[in-house]
């Protein structure tokens, strides 16, 4: 926390690890503080956002504008300290699942993973990815269902796609439909808001980004260079037409486990288990449907000890050893976009996280099946 007090310890330290600092440090908490004071004098940030350090409109659900309004978090101390227990509680939470796993082979890679680019990038910029995984965290561990609702919903007005961790609520299937009722509901009441968003939101076609809309944009970036089928004209069919493929291949492997009918559950869900289902709901729902940073990556750390729970296979091993390169695609980040070179580590990184999204869809079904009956008659 210290270094962020000095410009050139913060790129040094950063730089290092091969992960680009930006000045100021934290920038992304930063553009909220900064969309705050155009919001105080008057100007609606999703349009005019005039403080922000690259003329970008706010790209936050609103509720972070009131929280730092409320909290004074565009004074310079306020915002420091508020950093500062970010950190603390996150690198806490980090420390405190390798005390409750207890497995020597889990805080090796969660060591690994701390330290890798996407980790740091996350630390770095202190993206909202942070407080969401803190509140993830919480909403796993805890044992009550009136705590649960509350950071759900709250993870929810946060960022919008914890939704697609709803699954935690499986134990109860009434608990379960209500609060999926609840979620579109309260999708429907954010509308407004959600479309400013996805307005203002880009879908970033680079190595260091995953998910079907950063695949769609970066074809068509190569078709639209080359001259092939993919056009301005015809890109959003495109686009939804993939994600709709993924949605019915993700939905493939998740039946290879799920049976309906009757069937014997376990009595009990391990936190192994509801681990996995909000930090595998999470990736899967962002990467069918949304162009996601690496950082974004951080919740996949939720599903390590449910893979490592049982026998460790050869599988899993690979798994583990993909995981932990796609958290450093940044090392084949470099040259220029439309070269073989580029293509060929474009092709080889995206293909690692295809593989790891197939792998949490598979082990998806495998633990819902474990605990969820749906019977159609």
């Amino acid at each position: 926390m210290w270094i962020s007090f000095n410009d050139v310890l913060w790129i040094d330290f950063f730089g290092f690890f091969n992960v680009p600092p930006q000045i100021p440090p934290f920038s992304d908490l930063d553009s909220i503080s900064r969309a705050l004071t155009a919001k105080q004098e008057g100007l609606n940030p999703y349009y005019d956002n005039p403080y922000d350090l690259k003329n970008k409109t706010y790209v936050y659900p609103s509720i972070w504008l009131h929280f730092f309004d409320l909290f004074n978090l565009n004074k310079k101390i306020n915002f420091q300290l508020f950093n500062f227990f970010l950190i603390y509680f996150y690198t806490f939470i980090c420390l405190k699942l390798a005390l409750e796993i207890s497995k020597y082979s889990f805080s090796i890679i969660l060591f690994i993973l701390f330290f890798s680019s996407a980790n740091l990038l996350a630390i770095e910029r202190l993206n909202i990815e942070i407080i969401i995984f803190i509140l993830i965290y919480f909403l796993a561990t805890s044992t009550s269902y009136k705590n649960q609702i509350i950071l759900f919903l709250t993870a929810i007005y946060g960022k919008l796609y914890p939704i697609f961790a709803v699954f935690i609520f499986l134990r109860n299937i009434k608990i379960l439909l209500f609060m999926i009722f609840l979620s579109f509901l309260l999708l429907f009441l954010l509308r407004g808001e959600i479309f400013l968003l996805m307005e203002n939101g880009n879908e970033v076609a680079l190595n260091t980004a995953y998910g079907v809309p950063t695949l769609t944009k970066g074809m068509w970036y190569y078709s639209t260079k080359f001259g092939y089928f993919i056009n301005d004209e015809n890109y959003k069919s495109f686009k939804y037409f993939m994600i709709f493929l993924a949605s019915i291949y993700a939905l493939f492997l998740f039946l290879i486990k799920f049976k309906f009918g009757d069937k014997l559950t376990m009595k009990t869900i391990s936190l192994e288990e509801k681990l996995f289902i909000c930090g595998g709901g999470i990736f899967i729902g962002r990467f069918i449907n949304f162009s996601n940073a690496d950082y974004a990556l951080i919740f996949l750390i939720f599903t390590i000890p449910y893979l490592l729970k049982d026998k460790i296979t050869n599988f899993k091993i690979f798994f583990l050893i993909l995981l932990i390169i796609s958290f450093n695609s940044i090392w084949f980040e470099f040259g220029s976009r439309y070269t073989l070179v580029y293509l060929g580590m474009a092709i080889f990184v995206h293909s690692i996280k295809i593989i790891i999204f197939s792998t949490i869809c598979y082990f998806f079904g495998e633990i819902l099946n474990n605990h969820l009956k749906i019977k159609f008659n």
